[in-house]
């Protein structure tokens, strides 16, 4: 945990704080639009309607963000310890859950509720044991694992990313990789994002009237 961390937990209840206020919306109009005469119109009418364009099926389930960290409390100058103080003092710590630990061999204290997880970032090293524990655990349809200090680094670590882009070769549907440079830090100066499309599906294809009409009116029906 670090200085950034507060940001991402801030942007995690941001989320949360637009989906609660988005959800009724599209309800509220979603049933406007049932009463009325089904037209092109009153269907362009519904799109337009705050929240514009908004696809019923991605507010179906219940929205639960939250951040896992695991720190060992290692680190003589680390701001970790300083992390949940500041997120009491922004009401915010709900929204996290710390394990003093590492993150190796810890991946059960994430709660099946929140899994899969959408975005696993490593800013600590076994970058391989990392990968083997938490790559399973990652959403098919498009999670993303992050490494920093990669390719620009440690020659250990630019290896992990050489052995990923041959496991690509032949598991090309499997994930996509793509490194970034920070040319301006003599330390951690790159990072390796990778991408799980396992399950991914490119959503135009599964954009049918039917679908979407059937979900915003579960949506009706649930809340």
């Amino acid at each position: 945990m670090g200085y950034t961390t507060p940001f991402i937990v801030k942007a995690l209840s941001d989320n949360q704080q637009d989906v609660d206020r988005e959800r009724p919306l599209l309800i509220n109009k979603t049933q406007r639009a049932y009463q009325a005469e089904n037209t092109v119109d009153s269907r362009r009418d519904w799109f337009l309607a705050q929240p514009t364009g908004a696809d019923p099926r991605f507010y179906e389930p219940e929205y639960q963000p939250m951040l896992y960290a695991f720190d060992d409390f290692s680190e003589e100058y680390s701001s970790a310890p300083k992390v949940m103080e500041a997120l009491t003092a922004l009401g915010l710590e709900r929204f996290m859950t710390l394990s003093k630990s590492s993150a190796i061999n810890h991946s059960s204290i994430i709660a099946p509720s929140h899994l899969p997880i959408d975005l696993a970032w490593n800013d600590a090293l076994d970058y391989e044991a990392f990968f083997d524990e938490y790559w399973p655990l990652v959403n098919p349809n498009g999670g993303l694992m992050i490494f920093h200090n990669t390719v620009n680094g440690c020659p250990k670590c630019a290896m992990f990313v050489k052995q990923l882009k041959l496991k690509q070769v032949s598991q090309f549907s499997d994930f996509e990789l793509l490194s970034f440079f920070e040319p301006y830090k003599l330390h951690q100066n790159s990072y390796t994002v990778i991408r799980k499309i396992t399950a991914f599906k490119e959503h135009f294809l599964d954009w049918d009237q039917k679908s979407i009409t059937e979900s915003a009116l579960r949506l009706i029906d649930k809340h």
